[in-house]
Order: structure tokens, then sequence, then C-alpha cells
């Protein structure tokens, strides 16, 4: 779950060895290996700035290209969005099990050339004069793939490069740079399209890419070979699922980030429209309000290991949504006076307490998932919580048509503080700490 944004993945500290970290035990300090290892994730670190920063930037950059040279309408350059996430709805579930079948590594790179390929190919077709809004569909289509399956390889990737006890704290920091990009990622692009022009911010992306496809090839933490499959695409997705479905931990875990982020979806699609209509607000100060989610997110990365280790990390995960779940309460209350600082007082700390459960998901994942079912893992999460993305939003505009749009924030607000509390339904809520070695039986509240 995340509040406007994309999940993570997962992995565990057995069966480490098919798949291949580069040791399953953490080196001897000052050995080779763990410099290595620490080099390698200031590389992996830099790549995540760059893909980031580069993703949420091609966001802006793309409609802005449509618009700027194509003239492209409203509905057009949505369009663009769209198809930029078809992928997570078309090959989110296949997509682990193909990632499971290559090297983490390589998938990593494979998906910075597909993007530095793709985004360098619209300005070349502008300077040709080719350049079509289906082309900047497909690039879009493109994009959005290599997003989906580079975020699977490199949360799949990370504990080959941090030690099972430095998990809440290495995916703390990716977490960092996300929320980072999250935040200045978009004004970054609108800057460099009105500085640069839409082409050379196109091509500045494409090379950033480039440069994230360098750093990752540098890494120099070696990675076996992954096994032959034993079983067909199908039959090993169907695996993954049933894995999921059969751990009542992990099940939880994805039907609560499901549920949450329907919630969260239907909320969002009405902020825009309920800040400039409802509210009033000028349009710079929509930006800003709507930027506050991300102060939230940064906040909550650099929280979430001190959580974790004052309160333990299962505690903190069971909690850290419903415990913010009612400051969704206060959107709706936002007027056009002292009262717009609800928005983004409701904002920072929904943003705190969603980050903290991303992060915690995620290393539970890292730690409780067989290292052959790794990836697929990573997917079914991926599917799960961006599939109901768009039946969220469409659940919030019908709230907001029917019944105005301040009332179905109320209601959404209401929903939210119903689903938060699902995982005391896991055997979570009688951990402390993360115990994966525990009977998959199923387990009720």
């Amino acid at each position: 779950m995340t509040t406007r944004q994309g999940q993570a993945a997962g992995k565990h500290d057995r069966d480490r060895g098919d798949a291949g970290t580069a040791d399953a035990a953490t080196p001897h300090p000052g050995s080779a290996a763990l410099r290595a290892r620490r080099a390698g994730f200031r590389l992996l670190v830099g790549s995540h700035v760059l893909n980031e920063t580069g993703a949420a930037a091609t966001l802006v950059v793309l409609p802005l290209t449509a618009v700027l040279a194509l003239d492209a309408s409203a509905w057009q350059t949505a369009l663009i969005e769209s198809a930029y996430f078809a992928a997570y709805l078309v090959l989110g579930l296949p997509a682990g099990a193909l990632v499971e079948r290559a090297r983490l590594r390589r998938v990593m790179i494979a998906a910075d050339v597909v993007r530095c390929v793709a985004l360098a190919a619209l300005p070349l077709a502008w300077a040709g004069g080719v350049l079509s809004l289906p082309m900047i569909y497909g690039v879009a289509l493109l994009l959005g793939g290599a997003q989906l399956f580079g975020d699977i390889a490199d949360h799949s990737y990370l504990p080959h490069l941090v030690s099972d006890d430095r998990l809440v704290q290495g995916n703390s920091a990716l977490q960092l740079v996300r929320s980072g990009a999250e935040l200045g990622g978009p004004g970054l692009g609108g800057l460099s399209v009105q500085g640069l022009g839409a082409y050379w911010a196109l091509a500045a992306n494409a090379v950033a890419s480039a440069v994230s496809a360098v750093l990752l090839w540098r890494i120099a933490v070696p990675e076996a070979k992954p096994p032959r499959p034993p079983h067909g695409l199908a039959r090993q997705t169907w695996e993954g699922l049933r894995f999921v479905r059969g751990h009542p931990v992990l099940r939880a875990f994805a039907l609560s980030a499901c549920l949450n982020n329907l919630v969260f979806s239907g909320a969002f699609a009405l902020d825009v429209v309920f800040l400039s209509r409802t509210v009033g607000v000028a349009p710079g100060l929509v930006g800003v309000l709507l930027a506050s989610g991300a102060v939230g997110a940064l906040l909550g990365a650099w929280l979430t290991p001190r959580l974790a280790h004052r309160f333990g990390d299962a505690r903190t995960a069971v909690l850290a949504v419903p415990v913010v779940a009612p400051f969704l309460l206060l959107t709706p209350l936002t007027g056009d006076d002292w009262r717009i600082a609800l928005f983004a007082l409701a904002h920072v700390t929904i943003s705190v307490g969603v980050t903290a459960f991303n992060i915690l998901q995620v290393t539970y994942r890292q730690r409780a998932c067989p290292q052959g079912l790794l990836s697929r893992v990573s997917a079914i999460f991926r599917f799960a919580v961006w599939g109901v993305a768009p039946l969220g939003a469409l659940i919030g505009g019908a709230l907001a048509a029917h019944l105005g749009v301040r009332t179905a924030l109320w209601v959404l607000a209401g929903a939210l503080i119903a689903v938060a509390p699902l995982l005391l339904c896991s055997p979570l809520r009688r951990m402390k700490t993360f115990d994966v070695n525990f009977p998959t039986a199923h387990t009720s509240c």
C-alpha cells in the first residue's frame, strides 16, 4: 500500500542458496565480501535515486510533451498515465515468475536500458517530424512495464546486499529515496521542461536511465544463476498465489494493503477537485498541499527503524495505519481559512503511518518468503495494490457525484477507520517482533 505510488517485494533468510545471495551468512566485518556488499548497496541506492526521480518527473514530462508538441487534449493526456499503469494490470501477476527466471541485477539493468531507449526515441521522433500520440502511449506502456519489472527485481535483490538484521534500515533508505522523488520529481520535471524544453527534458531522463544501468553494472556482488523452473509460467504464478493464500500473515498483509489502498485511491482521486472547487484553493497552493504527503513519507521512512526498535517491528506494522487512520477525518473539515492546515496535517500524518506499514511489510516478506517464491509474491502484492487503484478512484468519483465531494470524503474516512485494524485478525497481533517460524494454518480473529 502507498499513499500515491507503488508497493514492494520480499524474501526470507532460509532457502537463500538456490537463486543466490552472495553469502547466506553475514560476512566477517572488514572482509572483502562485506565491503563489496556495502559498495553494492550504495550503487543500488544511487540507481534508485535516478530511477525514482526520473519516473516521477517523466509522468509530468510526457503529458507536457504531448501538449506542447501535439496540442493534446485533457482526455488524451489522461490516457498517457493510463497506458503507464496498464502494465501493472496486464503483467502484474506473471511478472514475478518471469523475474525469477533471470538474474535480478540483469533484470534491473534491462529495465534501465528499455527506459533509456524508449525515452530517447521521443526526441528523435520529434526532431524527425514523426512524433505522434500513439508513439507516446507506446512509450508510456514500455516505461510502466520497465518500472514494474525493475521494482520487483530491486526489492528482491536487496537481501543480496543487506544482512537480515539490517533489512528494515535498507528498506527505509530506499523508501527515503522514493519519497524524496515523489516530493521533488514532478517539480523537477516541470522545471526541466520550462528551462530546457520538453525535447531536452526527455533526453535528460534517457541519460539518467543510462547512468543508472552503469551503476548497477558496477555492483561486484556475485549472483548465482537461477535454477531452471520446474513448471510453466502459469503453474509458477499459481504457486505464488497459493503460497500467499496459505500464509496467514502474508494473506493478511495483502488484504490489508489492498483494502487500505482502495480507500486511499478513492480519497486521493477527489483531492484536487475538493481543494480547487469545494474549498477554493489557488492552483499553486493545491500543488503544495498535495506534496505534503511526500513530506510525511520522508518523515515516516526516517521514523520507521526507530519505531520498530522501540516498539517491535510486528507491533509497529499492526498499529501503523490504525493509529493514523482517524486523521483522514481532518480532510473534509478543511476550509479556506486557517483550516487549510488540516488538509496538510491529515496527509502528512497518514503518510507517516502508511510508509511505516510499507517498509515493515516489505521487510517481513523478505524474511518470510522462500527464495524461489520471492519475486512472485512481490508481483502478487503489486497487482493487489495497484489493481484496486482504478476501482477506488471510480468509487470515490461515484460517491462524490451522488453525495457531494465533502460528504464522500467523510464516508471514505469512515471506511478507512473500519478496514485499517484488519491486521489485528492475523498472527501478528501476538508478536512484538516478526517471527516467520510458525505454522501457516488459518488463523481467525
